[in-house]
């Protein structure tokens, strides 16, 4: 039976195989379909991005503090993150539909956001944003991972850098429109590229499925006992989890800000600039550093950037409130904490043969994003309770716990290719 006519749930089936190996029409559409998932991965990322400079003011001016800020968050996050978990039960639609929902949903969230009268109804908008925004991340990645079996670390590390990208575009622009015409200005006007990122996703996205990936009929429970049995994709979850207090996109991308403005007191300018500065490392360190992992080995480089990317975390609480300073340690956060989050998606994956991917991604954001929103919450009290520099100090003691995780569990449980060594990739053919 021919690929043309083989069909698995709706989707056209692939062969193993990626852009390395592709013909090149093949080539075209598996690299317009990352451009099209990186961009609705930018965009999602504008919203908590905008939201993070904001976050100072709307403390001010809407009469809160951190700690309660931080519970809010923490919900958001931990509903967002469990939504997750439902990918499985969702591979009946389309990620075109999925995402474009996911898009437009977020846009309509920070319009409620900027004309929320007080911080009651502005958290509620805030948590319905993180709800809608649940797809990007199982659904997005499972499109990769599929499109990209042998170049996962490549195809990931652009997805996250995308999302770096949105973030880094974002910090500057919002807080020049706060400093003119105050933060709701600000907040509301994230619902444009969301809106425009919906479009995109309606217009152009395209999906495969694997040969050696589950069917959809197979039911979610099934997914969650095949994931189980994998000792790689068990490490790669608690290792995530863990890591969360000190993740990229997540922790620091709220705390980083704050700390500027709230603890050293910085003006907003110099807020945004510093913000996009480390956002800036954080679009080159997932590039080169994927490109690096697929040759080298995942897991060895995902160590390293746990133990380098906790000294610079440590760093930014110690130069003081030198701009420079602050610079040089933020570029370098960007281009290794940032970097944390493709390569421990890469050893996940690393184990899923015969499993279904959407659904073990829906799982895997579901714990290690959901239940590692958790310290969002915890960060928040540390600030109120003691202080910015003990919740950063946290942040790094997280991420060399995680790596410990990662050396000890997240190993490849039998050989072969669902858990043995990482099939080497001829880039000379690309």
């Amino acid at each position: 039976m021919g690929l043309d006519s083989e069909i698995h749930g709706g989707v056209a089936a692939t062969p193993p195989g990626d852009a390395a190996v592709a013909a090149p029409g093949e080539q075209r559409e598996n690299v317009e379909q990352l451009v099209v998932v990186s961009f609705s991965h930018a965009v999602q990322h504008f919203y908590p991005a905008g939201l993070a400079v904001a976050y100072p003011f709307v403390v001010s001016g809407l009469h809160v503090s951190y700690g309660v800020l931080g519970v809010v968050l923490g919900i958001a996050g931990i509903a967002g993150g469990l939504l997750q978990g439902v990918a499985g039960l969702a591979r009946r639609f389309s990620a075109r539909l999925l995402l474009s929902i996911q898009n437009f949903g977020m846009a309509a969230a920070s319009l409620a956001g900027a004309i929320a009268p007080g911080f009651g109804l502005f958290g509620a908008a805030r948590c319905v944003g993180s709800v809608v925004s649940w797809p990007q991340h199982p659904v997005g990645s499972a499109v990769l991972t599929r499109r990209f079996p042998t170049r996962r670390a490549y195809a990931l590390s652009w997805h996250v850098a995308g999302g770096s990208i949105g973030t880094a575009l974002t910090p500057i622009v919002v807080s020049a429109l706060i400093a003119s015409y105050g933060w709701r200005v600000g907040v509301g006007a994230l619902s444009i590229p969301l809106a425009i990122g919906g479009l995109l996703v309606a217009w152009k996205l395209k999906e495969v499925r694997r040969r050696d990936e589950s069917p959809a009929h197979v039911g979610h429970l099934a997914t969650l006992r095949a994931l189980l049995g994998r000792r790689e994709a068990m490490g790669a979850i608690v290792a995530g989890t863990i890591a969360a207090g000190g993740r990229g996109l997540g922790t620091l991308s709220v705390y980083v800000p704050a700390y500027l403005k709230s603890d050293l007191h910085l003006p907003t300018l110099t807020v945004g600039a510093l913000f996009t500065a480390l956002l800036i490392g954080s679009i080159v360190g997932p590039v080169v550093v994927g490109y690096v992992a697929d040759r080298v080995g995942r897991r060895r480089i995902l160590v390293v950037i746990y133990v380098v990317g906790a000294a610079t975390i440590a760093a930014f609480v110690l130069v003081g409130r030198g701009v420079a300073e602050l610079s040089i340690v933020g570029v370098l956060i960007g281009l290794f904490a940032f970097s944390e989050s493709p390569l421990l998606q890469a050893v996940f994956s690393h184990g899923l043969d015969g499993i279904d991917h959407q659904g073990a991604f829906g799982y895997y954001f579901a714990i290690s994003y959901g239940v590692g929103s958790l310290w969002t919450i915890a960060l928040g009290v540390v600030i109120d309770s003691v202080g910015f520099h003990w919740a950063f100090y946290m942040m790094a003691i997280s991420f060399l716990a995680a790596a410990v995780v990662v050396v000890w569990w997240a190993r490849p449980s039998e050989p072969g290719p669902a858990g043995g060594p990482e099939v080497p990739v001829d880039f000379h053919t690309m």
